[in-house]
């Protein structure tokens, strides 16, 4: 195994990044996803991209999986939408 193989990939900032949020209810994560958004981009959310949708229901019904797609402008910002998204109440997973 080379040594390189061990690295983090190299990521170019401003990129767009997509998630899936998984929680037991649609409205509640989509809900739970706005609010992220809001309080990690501070108002900055124009010329995103932003795109939340595309649900979908687990095979058994007990869970909703619900897309949200953005550019993001740093690993910093995209690590702390993810960490938001995952402290959420109403999340489940996010992927």
């Amino acid at each position: 195994m080379a040594e390189n193989d061990n690295q983090k990939p190299t990521i170019e900032y401003p990129c767009h990044w997509a998630f899936k949020v998984i929680g037991l209810e649609e409205t509640a994560v989509c809900l739970a996803i706005d609010k992220c958004l809001e309080d990690c981009l501070a108002g900055d959310m124009a010329k995103r991209g932003i795109h939340v949708g595309g649900s979908r229901e687990s095979r058994g019904g007990k869970y909703v999986s619900v897309s949200l797609s953005l550019q993001v402008a740093s690993e910093e910002e995209r690590n702390a939408l993810f960490q938001a998204l995952a402290n959420r109440p109403e999340v489940r997973i996010v992927i």
